[in-house]
């Protein structure tokens, strides 16, 4: 949310963000109501996916997302994009983080701390997959994922096209041989309509001359394809920079 709000100010050219949080900053809801719309706010690239991801300790019997009900669950601190994502996942199944489970907030070094100590029984993060915090939670304290699945997340999905199913792979991390489903947004590039053509041109083009070293930085950007990272699928306007490189290389018309 800050990144958004350092790009919307000038104190940063570009800036990351989750999908959701990026639309709900330019049509000022949620977290952003009060600061009023930030309609300068323009996509630049689409990156890897985020899954929403819960991990819990394997003695408690957690399996499903409607588990966590009157259990301890570790949540990111204020501010940090994916608790807005929680929040609307717990919409979606009736509940409020007053109702029903119990919330500590941790940063997020110190979630894996707490689930393996036993001082709460999950935790709620969102990560693009392989990542090391869930490496570590299901290695430490042999924690087991989540699903986030059912019928609130297909209402879900199928009114609100900035989030997309997901799947972290069976076999990705130790103790979890199979499939998970779950929610996700993707982490995108964002810039201002102040930055001028020529910058966020140069910017996406960048990138994508370097596509296979783009890959290679880290193991969440390693199944990117060069199609998907054209965003879609948003209300937020593309930057006109970032458009004129799509259509010079005949990705977008």
């Amino acid at each position: 949310m800050a990144n958004i709000q350092r790009v919307e100010g000038g104190d940063a050219a570009f800036g990351l963000a989750q999908t959701d949080v990026a639309l709900a900053a330019y049509r000022s809801e949620g977290p952003f109501a009060a600061d009023g719309p930030h309609p300068k706010l323009r996509m630049v690239i689409a990156l890897y996916p985020e899954a929403f991801t819960v991990v819990a300790r394997a003695d408690i019997g957690i399996r499903d997302f409607e588990d966590l009900r009157d259990k301890r669950v570790g949540i990111g601190t204020s501010g940090v994009g994916y608790n807005f994502t929680r929040d609307i996942i717990l919409e979606s199944y009736g509940w409020t983080t007053s109702g029903p489970e119990r919330v500590l907030e941790f940063a997020p070094a110190e979630q894996n701390q707490a689930l393996c100590s036993n001082k709460v029984d999950a935790i709620i993060f969102e990560a693009g997959h392989p990542n090391g915090l869930t490496q570590e939670a299901t290695t430490d304290c042999r924690a087991r994922l989540v699903r986030v699945a059912g019928q609130p997340i297909d209402r879900l999905l199928a009114t609100h096209p900035y989030y997309i199913a997901s799947i972290i792979p069976g076999g990705m991390y130790a103790g979890n041989p199979g499939e998970i489903p779950t929610i996700g947004t993707r982490a995108v590039l964002v810039s201002s309509s102040d930055r001028p053509d020529e910058l966020v041109y140069a910017m996406v083009k960048a990138v994508f001359d370097n596509f296979a070293v783009l890959r290679q930085l880290h193991p969440a950007l390693s199944t990117l394809e060069i199609r998907e990272m054209v965003p879609s699928g948003l209300a937020v306007p593309i930057h006109p920079g970032a458009l004129n490189y799509y259509r010079e290389v005949g990705l977008m018309h």
